[in-house]
């Protein structure tokens, strides 16, 4: 079963106003920012979230972790992953991930990360 799942990309006004960016001691750059989010079940039904996003970012790879709350309803447990056909983009600046791996928990808790 394929699960289409969605990101609103409208980071770029939220990271304006929340993002934190460091540069670690090896050259990577971090991004910690809180934005918008969302999911989109296999019914396409789209649940709002908020998510904290960590991005590092070093000369061979960017990857992202990510730690959401619902806003409202919440969906149904799901374990999503490239390898099943889940889609992740970015809420930092909504490019599509190469490859992603995330758990809802049954308290609507969505945590995982993507690699791009």
């Amino acid at each position: 079963m394929r699960l289409p799942v969605l990101c609103a990309a409208v980071a770029t006004c939220a990271l304006a106003l929340t993002a934190g960016v460091a540069a670690a001691s090896d050259g990577a750059t971090v991004t910690r920012a809180t934005v918008p989010s969302g999911f989109v079940d296999q019914n396409n039904v789209v649940y709002l979230a908020t998510c904290d996003y960590t991005q590092v970012i070093n000369k061979n790879q960017r990857a992202e972790t990510f730690h959401c709350t619902f806003d409202g309803a919440v969906p149904a447990p799901v374990v999503c992953d490239t390898s099943i056909g889940c889609l992740w983009f970015s809420d930092l600046d909504g490019a599509e991930a190469t490859e992603t791996h995330f758990v809802i928990d049954p308290a609507g808790l969505m945590v995982g990360w993507a690699k791009y």
